[in-house]
């Protein structure tokens, strides 16, 4: 993996461009490149499952502590659903 970093030419306005050299047998990186994209894909994973989980316990609390019926609930969710759909629209 050094080697791909420590990999550098000078390109346009002779600032350095770090890149693969396709053209040799160590150039090769797909592997490790996958490796490392499936890892940070893992991890991101993880952590929206963690905020998801907090705010649907969050969810919960509110509910409860309003004492709120069954429609009042739905209509909670439905509201916060939005929410992170529209979340989901800024993001994209």
């Amino acid at each position: 993996m050094k080697t791909m970093i420590n990999k550098s030419r000078l390109g346009f306005a002779g600032l350095p461009v770090v890149g693969f050299d396709m053209g040799s047998a160590e150039g090769d990186y797909t592997g490790e490149l996958t490796l490392m994209l499936n890892a940070a894909r893992k991890d991101e994973r993880g952590n929206r499952a963690q905020v998801f989980a907090s705010r649907l316990e969050a969810i919960a609390c509110f509910i409860i502590q309003k004492e709120m019926t069954g429609t009042e609930a739905a209509e909670a969710l439905r509201q916060e659903a939005t929410r992170i759909q529209n979340e989901s629209g800024d993001l994209h």
